[in-house]
This record gives C-alpha cells, structure tokens and sequence, in this order.
C-alpha cells in the first residue's frame, strides 16, 4: 500500500468516526429543540404614601378665666376623611373641663372645650394612623367678694 492510499483511508475513517457513522449504518442526530424562556419582570412594589400630618392649626393652647367658659380645639388632616377621637390626655381633664364632642370627621373636626374648675390638663385628638395632636388646656378662676364697707 502506498503512502498516499494509505493516509486517504485514514482521512476516510477519521470522517466517518467523526460523523458517527458506525458499522456502515447511519446515526439520525438528536434534534435539537430551540426554548425561549421569558425572563420575568420584575413586579413594581408601590411606595406607601405617608399620611398628612395631624394638626391643630388654630393652636394647641385653650385657656380659660372662669367655671362654664367654653373653648374651641380644631384639628386637620389634609386628605383624610376618617375618624378623628378625642380623649383625656395625661394629666387629664378630669373634673377640670370637658369636651363635646367625642370624635369627629376629617379632614377638619373642631372639639368644644368647657371649664368646670381651676387646674391645667391635655386633651388629645388621634386618627386611625395612630397620629396624634394635644390641646393644652389651662382654666384658672378667681373668686372673692366685693364689700361695699370700708376699711378702717
């Protein structure tokens, strides 16, 4: 055998080995199955929006000279339309003013304050967000008599 018949059968076994041709038969490849996978997009999280603040735009300070005297606390929250309670706050009004009435709507609520005696307390107004706002209520009272006979 020649050199040159001798590396044309190697050339001829070396292209079938490489093509998978065994035994004289043929190998059908494996078809190949193309997938397009989406990739997800991420889904936006909404960013929460803070509630306004809770406030008390005529004032936190109500005060008062006399025993039946009324004053007036408003409160307001820019947008909200829930419930606005008001309670004693801490020292409390307790036998020193009172308030009418117990909760309100917003955005704007106005809580009316009646003196009963002398003393200081805080009455406060919360929403549902848990915001709250503090009046500060002082009522002093002077009491005395005037006589009409001199001092001597």
């Amino acid at each position: 055998m020649s050199l040159r018949t001798g590396l044309g059968l190697g050339v001829v076994l070396a292209a079938a080995f490489i093509t998978g041709c065994t035994e004289g038969g043929t190998s059908n490849p494996a078809p190949v199955v193309n997938v397009n996978v989406p990739t997800p997009l991420p889904t936006a999280v909404p960013t929460p929006v803070p509630p306004a603040a809770l406030t008390a735009p005529g004032g936190t300070t109500v005060g008062m000279t006399k025993a039946g005297q009324n004053g007036t606390f408003t409160v307001s929250e820019n947008g909200y339309s829930g419930t606005l309670t008001a309670s004693n706050g801490s020292p409390s009004c307790s036998g020193i003013a009172t308030f009418a009435p117990a909760s309100g709507t917003g955005p704007t609520a106005t809580f009316t304050i009646t003196a009963v005696a002398a003393g200081i307390c805080q009455i406060k107004v919360q929403d549902t967000n848990g915001q709250t706002v503090a009046a500060s209520v002082t009522v002093t009272t002077t009491t005395g008599n005037v006589s009409s006979k001199r001092r001597q």
